[in-house]
């Protein structure tokens, strides 16, 4: 059961733990920031020997302390940490912060084990602290920074210190409720205080810096938390090279990077996604805005005084997921009618069109914020610090033109300045409406991207329908004893048990059995090596097809067969002889484990080139055939489907979504026991799109 971080972030009493009466450390600067916040209530300092620390009575012993403490700052060395919290926790504290860093392995395994047990709720290690800037308690081990900023009504949870600070220094005072520096969280989660400040009035709106993410259902729990308050969550994942990539048998494996799967997951929450400090602190602005908070969606209207800054933008928008918006007719004529010339197509150069005269750029802001499909207008100008006074006062009509349309606007205005510089203080004072002055054009289109997106949370509802429930239980009893790729024929059984059936097939021993098995089959035929050993059979020359007689078929075999006991090292072998699917389209359908964030189900194009050309769409399993005709939708082989310049008749996708459907079933069902799994490839029938699976490897852990 999750504990609530309720006491440590708003608490009545605190006690700090390794203060110095000789130098200054952490404790020492969270006892400065305390004093000059005047924090109104009870302090107490643990220190052996000194009677008392910068003027505050000690206590020798944390024993000694009164009970009931809400939050204790233990700033002490990596050692003497695991002592501090079990004395704590006799002493009936509630919560530690613990800022310290650079534990032992030992000493980890056991902190580790101790928090896994405990009911004290520990923040960190290895982080700066809890800055409530909300009731100004700045339980925070630097003096004076960021802990002396104005209250503001967005949230910031940070795994990485320096994104608790750096992220706050782009933004401007009076932005932040909360920041909170979570580091290691080996206690308190980022989820836990996703979930406590869903229900905290004086937040509106949650910024995220993620490394990693312990438990996804947890995290997918507090973020429809945040979601249902109306609250909308932002994040930066670093840390997302796939340098670690673990290796893999199944080609579906090198097709999903560990980053992909928080990609699935943001993608799964509708969570928008920042790539650096500044387009965070973007969004953040953005969030901080009433205003500015939410737009129907992606398309944006923009504006400036550039032609070459208008192409930058249209080039950049595509890579933030923001579409131009098209304008309805109405619009454009009433545009022409204000700026002869001006091009009807966004972003508009609208300086460029006016031929010297006068603007009235209220009335242009009003038109686009009227048009019905514009849900984001985006004003762009000059507003660094660099401009001299006279290029700032060119810009002055526009900044007043703001204002003006602001009034009844009814969608979101996103005032930018065309460089990511500081801004000029003039602009800042110029620009009198509530709304958000953002630094560069790309983070910009981040904050334009972030205010259309927290849809809500939607529960996916994977139909069962067509399993064998029966069969798929007795063949997860068979697999406690497997390991590696399972045999082509248990493959086969665990296929059948999700609805999953390959073209006609027989096995064989001997060219001398063709003829028998291959009776009543059609031509041509495929002969493949059977055998679990060898998991991608084409590469290994364990595979020939468009057989077309009988003595091609026994030749086949004959050949694979010593192919495939050259390769394994075997006596023996069973080769299959399948009827050849005759499709142009080749699919790969398949999955891929990383725990602790699950299962990823992928598909996209297949066929030998799977990994060359690496077209592929994924989510975490199980999904819908919603989602999976969305996936599908989602790659270059979906748009193959749809008819691409008649290369393939119009194909329906709906039963290869189906197919989707029923491999996340299994790759879910299946977790922990199976980690990878290709169904490739799968051949689509042109129009009617019916899937044949004509190769499959699943991998035992």
């Amino acid at each position: 059961m999750a504990m609530t971080p309720e006491r440590l972030i708003r608490p009545a009493s605190i006690a700090v733990i390794g203060a110095s009466s000789q130098r200054v450390t952490a404790g020492n600067e969270v006892l400065a920031n305390l004093r000059e916040e005047r924090f109104p209530g009870d302090i107490h300092v643990v220190h052996p020997t000194a009677s008392q620390i910068d003027g505050i009575a000690t206590t020798p012993k944390i024993g000694r302390l009164p009970p009931g403490v809400d939050v204790a700052v233990i700033a002490l060395p990596a050692p003497k940490v695991l002592g501090a919290l079990r004395e704590l926790e006799l002493a009936g504290c509630a919560g530690a912060v613990v800022p310290s860093a650079r534990f032992t392995p030992e000493v980890t395994d056991d902190l580790r084990a101790y928090l896994g047990e405990t009911r004290l709720m520990v923040h960190g290690p290895n982080n700066m602290g809890i800055i409530n800037l909300t009731d100004r308690v700045p339980l925070w081990t630097q003096r004076g920074g960021i802990s002396r900023l104005n209250a503001g009504n967005v949230a910031l949870v940070a795994q990485s210190g320096a994104g608790s600070i750096f992220v706050p220094r782009s933004t401007r005072d009076g932005v932040y409720s909360k920041i909170l520096s979570t580091g290691n969280e080996w206690g308190l989660t980022t989820a836990d205080y996703v979930e406590w400040l869903s229900q905290d009035d004086a937040t509106e709106a949650i910024g995220l810096v993620l490394e990693s993410i312990a438990d996804f259902a947890r995290f997918r729990h507090a973020i429809s938390l945040a979601r249902s308050a109306g609250k909308p969550v932002a994040v930066l994942h670093v840390g997302r090279s796939a340098a670690g990539q673990r290796a893999t048998t199944a080609h579906t494996g090198a097709l999903a990077t560990p980053d992909d799967f928080y990609s699935m997951l943001f993608d799964e929450l509708d969570l928008p996604r920042a790539n650096d400090y500044d387009e965070l602190a973007a969004i953040m602005e953005a969030y901080s805005r009433p205003s500015a908070r939410r737009a129907a969606g992606p398309r944006v209207a923009a504006t400036m005084i550039s032609g070459g800054q208008a192409a930058l933008l249209a080039d950049l928008a595509p890579q933030y997921g923001v579409r131009m918006a098209k304008l309805e007719p109405a619009t454009v004529a009433r545009l022409e009618e204000l700026v002869p010339g001006l091009s009807g197509r966004t972003p508009l150069d609208v300086h460029g069109g006016a031929g010297g005269g006068a603007i009235d750029y209220a009335e242009v802001f009003r038109t686009l914020l009227g048009d019905s499909g514009v849900d984001t207008l985006m004003v762009v100008g000059g507003a660094q610090d660099s401009m001299s006074l006279a290029e700032l006062t060119f810009e002055v009509p526009i900044w007043n033109a703001v204002d003006a349309a602001f009034p009844g606007a009814g969608k979101p205005i996103l005032v930018v300045s065309s460089s990511a510089r500081s801004l000029n203080p003039y602009v800042e004072a110029e620009l009198r409406a509530p709304i958000p002055l953002l630094r560069g054009i790309r983070a910009a289109l981040a904050a334009a991207a972030a205010i259309g997106a927290n849809r809500p949370v939607r529960a996916a509802d994977v139909s069962r329908a067509g399993l064998d429930e029966g069969e798929i239980a007795r063949i997860r009893h068979e697999l406690s004893g497997t390991q590696g790729p399972l045999a082509p024929a248990l493959t086969a059984r665990l296929l059948a048990a999700y609805g999953i059936h390959g073209p006609r097939a027989q096995l064989v021993e001997n060219p001398e059995e063709v003829a028998a098995a291959i009776t009543g089959m059609r031509f041509p035929v495929v002969v493949k090596a059977n055998s679990p050993d060898i998991p991608h059979r084409t590469e290994a020359g364990c595979v020939l097809t468009g057989l077309t007689d009988l003595a091609s078929t026994e030749a086949a075999v004959k050949t694979v067969l010593e192919n495939a006991l050259r390769l394994t090292g075997r006596d023996r072998l069973v080769i299959e002889v399948q009827e050849q699917v005759e499709a142009s389209l080749e699919a790969v359908v398949g999955f891929t484990s990383s725990p602790p964030a699950g299962v990823a189900v992928i598909v996209g194009t297949g066929g030998v080139l799977v990994e060359l050309l690496a077209d592929r769409s994924g989510a975490l399993a199980p999904v819908d055939a919603e989602t999976a005709t969305a996936m599908i939708e989602n790659t270059a082989f979906g748009k193959r489907l749809g008819g691409y310049r008649g290369l393939v008749p119009p194909t329906d996708p709906a039963p290869l979504a189906d197919l989707v459907r029923r491999v996340s079933l299994l790759a879910a069902d299946f977790a922990g026991l199976l980690t990878d799994g290709d169904l490739n490839p799968v051949l689509v029938r042109p129009g009617s799109g019916v899937p044949v699976v004509v190769d499959a490897l699943l991998v035992r852990a």
